[in-house]
């Protein structure tokens, strides 16, 4: 057997090990536009690069028909490779979005680290929604010497109130409110010089009318969401810089 033939062997069965991967992030762990908003993609070109580039390629460099220790040559490349493939999954995997928090008229993306950034425990999603990311609302007292007392508690503590998992309900009771925001189409036109919404409506149908836009921030992308009038679904990201360039950070007043 050629080393070409091996590596292409060894490329043929990294592949297959790809696709479970891919599906893991593709519509587990990354589903919908969080691939592209909240670094689907960065954690796939990990994937790619050990599975797909780094087992092959080392194959093709040291596998020679009939060489002395050949088979324990490839079976320390298969460990390494594998050792490497694990570490960069669960990277991948502990990255991944946990939930999609509405607060403030805006959305923002919470993985583990943003809650570890903020000393916060790491809620689990499934206590808030049958999907992952879970989709939330950080509501807050309704009470104003409540409401009060509850900003400030977490103002003294340094925790946004997006960040404080207690806080959290299902969006679905909130949609009320939610459908009653929105960007103002004419400054969201002004800031869309490069024809990003002429794009998103020959996709999704309709007219912009037809739609609500609300800021999203994540690690990746500060985009807008669009959320279809007609049936208050989320349905996907305009890739048009919304106006906070970062998240807010948990000294300001937003908090």
């Amino acid at each position: 057997m050629s080393r070409f033939l091996a590596a292409f062997y060894h490329l043929l069965i990294s592949f297959i090990v790809f696709l479970f991967l891919a599906y893991l992030v593709l519509f587990v762990w990354y589903p919908d536009f969080f691939y592209t908003i909240d670094g689907g993609w960065e954690g796939m070109r990990i994937i790619i690069g050990v599975d797909l580039v780094l087992g092959p390629l080392l194959t093709l460099i040291v596998f020679k028909a009939g060489k002395p220790g050949l088979k324990f040559d490839l079976a320390v490349i298969g460990l390494f490779q594998s050792v490497c493939l694990i570490a960069g999954t669960w990277v991948v995997y502990q990255e991944r979005p946990l939930f999609f928090v509405y607060y403030e008229d805006r959305f923002y993306s919470a993985n583990a680290d943003t809650f570890a950034r903020y000393d916060q425990p790491v809620p689990n999603p499934a206590r808030y929604s049958d999907r992952s990311p879970a989709i939330v609302a950080a509501a807050v007292p309704t009470d104003p010497i409540e409401e009060a007392d509850f900003r400030e508690r977490l103002y003294k503590q340094g925790v946004p109130i997006w960040v404080y998992a207690d806080s959290y309900e299902p969006l679905a009771q909130h949609m009320e409110r939610v459908m009653s925001r929105g960007f103002p189409l004419e400054e969201l036109q002004a800031r869309d010089t490069e024809g990003r919404l002429e794009a998103f409506l020959a996709e999704h149908g309709g007219t912009a009318e037809d739609y609500l836009f609300l800021p999203a921030y994540s690690r990746y992308q500060n985009p807008f969401i669009a959320i279809r009038r007609a049936d208050q679904q989320l349905v996907d990201i305009l890739q048009v810089e919304s106006p906070l360039a970062a998240l807010p950070d948990a000294d300001t007043p937003d908090t």
